[in-house]
């Protein structure tokens, strides 16, 4: 038998369904603390175990997302394993070839500054009150004598100050990694989820945010209900999560999956 739920978006317990079965009735919260996702829930009961599968439904997105492509090499031994990237908050990306790491930075395919500066050149002429110029930052700044202090805009902002084309593809990233003269285009399709990068396919894996199950007989007292396995570091995306108790609920207990979102 297997029940859906919503996990209500809320930082208050919401009430979100109740879970019959059998021999262990209980009813089902869920919490978390903020966010735009709204993850879903399915429990079932298999062979006399709780199973929780939670669906995070979290957006895509490139920061702190390993990949791994789909085609396996050779490695010595005669074991095999998937070229592995990783990518962090702060742009660095590792690439990892069997036994070789290439190091380097990424960025979201997007209009530079250089781009948005010649636009503004071309339509405005290079001779004016104001001169811009590009920082180190790939931002335009430029020197304001009414407030005595340097005016610094991104390119985006740059291009919607000016009336500007601006470019902007979240789906899409340029890789500047060691080893490698040109930019390596990385694109992910939003149909098949997979990033093509470098002529290989990789799939997704998000990291899995803290996480516990607990449960109750009146709602006011909580106990943690230990898990058969540990939860994983990081889930494929964008499949479900499983997870499986270790003991079974007591009857009439209330349980409730809290997830701690940073």
């Amino acid at each position: 038998m297997i029940i859906k739920y919503k996990i209500l978006k809320s930082k208050t317990l919401f009430l979100v369904g109740l879970f019959l079965a059998i021999q262990v009735p209980a009813i089902l919260l869920a919490q978390t603390d903020e966010g735009d996702s709204t993850p879903e829930i399915s429990i079932s009961i298999e062979e006399g175990k709780v199973k929780i599968a939670v669906n995070l439904n979290e957006p895509f997105s490139w920061e702190n997302a390993k990949f791994e492509s789909i085609k396996t090499f050779p490695m010595r031994g005669g074991s095999s394993m998937p070229h592995t990237i990783r990518l962090d908050e702060s742009n660095n990306v590792n690439w990892r070839q069997t036994d070789v790491v290439f190091s380097g930075t990424y960025r979201i395919q997007q209009s530079l500054a250089k781009d948005i500066l010649d636009q503004y050149t071309k339509k405005y002429g290079d001779i004016g009150i104001r001169t811009w110029s590009i920082d180190k930052n790939n931002n335009l700044k430029s020197f304001n004598e009414f407030t005595g202090s340097y005016e610094i805009l991104t390119p985006k902002e740059f291009a919607a100050k000016y009336e500007l084309d601006f470019y902007s593809n979240k789906y899409s990233i340029e890789a500047s990694v060691s080893g490698y003269l040109v930019e390596i285009i990385g694109v992910f399709d939003t149909e098949t989820n997979l990033m093509n990068f470098d002529t290989l396919d990789y799939e997704p894996f998000f990291q899995v945010p803290k996480m516990v199950i607990e449960e109750s007989i009146d709602l006011k007292h909580w106990r943690k209900v230990p898990l058969s396995e540990p939860l994983p570091k990081e889930y494929q995306w964008p499949q479900e999560l499983n997870i499986e108790l270790e003991t079974e609920l007591k009857d009439g207990a209330f349980c409730r999956v809290k997830i701690e979102e940073e």
